[in-house]
């Protein structure tokens, strides 16, 4: 299927002929509302998405499943802006009214790849098939076809909220957070030069590299970095890369860029540097922008949904075809059940394993329990089917019932 992106979208109704011209006011608020709900999911992991797709969908499926991947980038023209930070797959089972959303942590190591699968869409996109080949390898990690795919560039994000003039968003609880990073520093080299040096097995040892002759990072007082994609040695040797943020616990006014360092934040103080914690906060400001834009201020303007429909349009990437935009507007039905997973490293029957750093150039990964994804796959397979206990979802991944 031809690849779709929300972008120009009135040009894009022209060509449907004129019955598109009588319904383009509805088509503008289901973009807008495919788009919000679409990012809904992706950034505060529940299952609002599967909620715009109804039995008598039209969509492709296999065993009465849809099967969504939904990724999140940070955007911008530094290296890595396409690495994605965000990815889950999402599957709604179409008969029973039913959602299951599994998250993978972006240091997962794919050997065909030969990278993090955080760098999947990037090399995809390379080859000009970014949304393609993410569907392959993470159906193949999973074990589950994959039928769409969605990105979203997190700069939308920021234009989206300023848009609708800021959020009010209510802070639980008070965090500072001193490694934010800073966009557009990312490979500051904080006063580290490159030098060439050649190094005994002993020294390699220590630091994790391979031994003879090779280029390093040098301070100019003579400690090495090896490598910043260590998050210790990265936040020791390049602390020119973050800055300090800090909330206050209360109602807060925030800008889009407020915004987005209160969901982005992953090493807050007072319990906030965990994915839990995070995904509550990502939720609280998602449902204070579903509110302000389904407003009757915000829907009673067109010149401002004609705005926010061109800045997702500008900010997602999407397989979901455009014919589906009205079948996703009507759906009202909630699904009966949903449930969220994160396969992560956590416990002694645990999924993932962290591997020794010098059999990855020193880089920190996480790995296959049992050197490939079989497991991954029968833990996925036994969720869909129901028939994953408490006590395997608790030993396996971390979960979570909305």
């Amino acid at each position: 299927m031809k690849q779709i992106k929300f972008s120009n979208s009135q040009s894009t109704f022209k060509k449907r002929g004129k019955i598109f011209k009588k319904i383009l006011p509805v088509l503008i608020i289901a973009a807008v509302l495919i788009g919000i709900n679409l990012g809904y999911s992706l950034l505060s992991g529940t299952t609002t998405v599967f909620k715009f797709i109804f039995q008598e969908t039209s969509l492709k499926s296999t065993d009465n499943r849809v099967n969504i991947l939904l990724l999140g980038n940070a955007g911008g023209i530094h290296d890595g802006a396409y690495l994605t930070d965000t990815i889950m797959v999402g599957s709604y089972n179409l008969k029973e009214d039913k959602a299951y959303l599994f998250s993978l942590p972006r240091d997962l190591w794919f050997d065909k790849t030969k990278s993090k699968v955080n760098a999947v869409y990037e090399i995809g996109d390379a080859k000009r098939e970014g949304l393609e080949f993410s569907k392959r390898i993470f159906g193949e990690i999973l074990g589950i076809p994959i039928h769409y795919v969605v990105r979203l560039d997190f700069r939308g994000f920021i234009k989206a909220i300023d848009e609708v003039g800021g959020l009010e968003v209510e802070v639980e609880k008070s965090f500072q957070d001193s490694l934010y990073p800073i966009t557009g520093k990312e490979n500051d080299l904080c006063g580290f030069k490159e030098e060439e040096r050649e190094f005994n097995e002993e020294e390699a040892k220590k630091l994790n590299i391979e031994r003879g002759k090779r280029k390093v990072l040098v301070s100019p007082d003579g400690k090495i970095a090896t490598d910043s994609a260590d998050p210790q040695k990265g936040y020791v040797f390049f602390s020119c890369r973050y800055e300090l943020i800090s909330f206050k616990a209360g109602t807060v006014q925030m800008d889009g860029e407020m915004a987005l360092r209160y969901v982005r934040s992953r090493m807050g103080s007072n319990n906030e540097g965990s994915d839990f914690a995070r995904s509550k906060r990502q939720q609280r400001v998602i449902e204070a922008f579903r509110k302000k834009v389904l407003s009757l201020e915000t829907l009673s303007n067109p010149v401002k949904m004609k705005s926010l429909v061109d800045i997702v349009g500008e900010s997602m990437e999407t397989d979901i075809p455009i014919e589906n935009a009205l079948d996703v507007y009507k759906l009202t039905k909630d699904v009966k059940s949903n449930q969220s997973f994160v396969i992560g490293a956590v416990g002694k029957n645990s999924l993932l394993i962290n591997p020794p750093l010098q059999d990855y150039g020193g880089a920190w990964v996480l790995a296959p329990r049992g050197g490939n994804f079989n497991e991954i796959q029968q833990f996925v397979a036994k969720v869909l089917k129901g028939e994953v206990t408490e006590y395997e979802a608790t030993a396996s991944a971390w979960i979570s019932n909305p």
